[in-house]
């Protein structure tokens, strides 16, 4: 669930995000127009231990994502509404938590982080 104001998702401790219907940003997998971004902090620690802190934004593309599940509760509950109301709020809180839960890590994965360090591919 989202808590209204500060973007927190209740069934994720401690992540806060921003979430932004969009219609003028392209994605970066196909260039077609995103439906939303999730926009949040993101933070790692280097090899030397420093942490470096930023943000991440996260685009869904109607194109790209449509197999996924989760992804695609989100694209058709936004394409099927004109607007947000009260009562939907919390319904779309629930299909928005469990996309946000897969395409937001809680923690970085230390194994994919090891592989990209050692120049392997990056994960999508």
């Amino acid at each position: 669930m989202i808590e209204t104001g500060d973007g927190r998702v209740s069934d994720s401790p401690g992540l806060e995000c921003e979430f932004l219907l969009v219609e003028d940003l392209p994605c970066h997998r196909c260039g077609d127009s995103l439906i939303c971004a999730v926009r949040t902090r993101s933070s790692f620690l280097r090899e030397d231990g420093l942490e470096v802190r930023g943000f991440r934004t996260v685009g869904l593309c109607s194109n790209c994502d449509r197999l996924n599940p989760a992804a695609r509760a989100v694209i058709d509950y936004v394409a099927g509404r004109g607007g947000m109301t009260d009562s939907s709020l919390l319904e779309f809180a629930t299909v928005l938590s469990d996309w946000l839960s897969e395409v937001v890590p809680s923690r970085i994965d230390e194994a994919q982080l090891a592989v990209f360090r050692e120049g392997g591919p990056a994960s999508a």
